[in-house]
Parts: structure tokens; C-alpha cells; sequence
């Protein structure tokens, strides 16, 4: 993987993904993350956010990346 470092972006390249990386001190969208990870774990879920946008097609998805292989196996109905 290769790691091109520019101000304070990474993007990270690999063959079949390209991963942009921004450090900042407070992301918004984290505290979302945040307030809906406490909940999750109240109920014993994965926490996961939808982020959509009026008038455009689909939709992005934020989870934290330790809770991947989590994701994958309740997309597959696996445990």
C-alpha cells in the first residue's frame, strides 16, 4: 500500500481502493458517531451511520474500521 502524505491528508492507494485520510481536530460527523455508539452499546449492536443527501442518489456509510469483519458477518447472517 502506498501512502502519499499531503498537509494533513494521507491518501492511502491500493489496487482496488483509494482511501483518502483527513486529520482534523473535531469532525461533526464523529460526534454523531459518538452519540450513536453509546446507544449501540447500551442494546449490545455495531454502531453504523448512514450519511445521506437530499436530492442525490445513495448514501455513505461510517463505522469504525475495528468493526468491519462485524459488519461483513451481519451482512452475511453470520455471527
Amino acid at each position: 500500500m502506498l501512502i502519499q502524505i499531503i498537509g494533513n491528508i494521507q491518501l492511502l492507494k491500493n489496487k482496488n481502493l483509494k482511501i483518502t485520510k483527513v486529520e482534523k481536530k473535531k469532525h461533526s460527523v464523529l460526534t454523531l458517531y459518538d452519540d450513536t455508539k453509546k446507544m449501540a452499546d447500551v442494546e449490545g449492536k455495531t454502531p453504523v451511520i448512514a450519511l445521506c443527501q437530499k436530492h442525490r442518489k445513495g448514501f455513505w456509510i461510517v463505522a469504525h474500521a475495528n468493526d468491519l469483519e462485524k459488519i461483513i458477518n451481519a451482512r452475511n447472517n453470520k455471527k
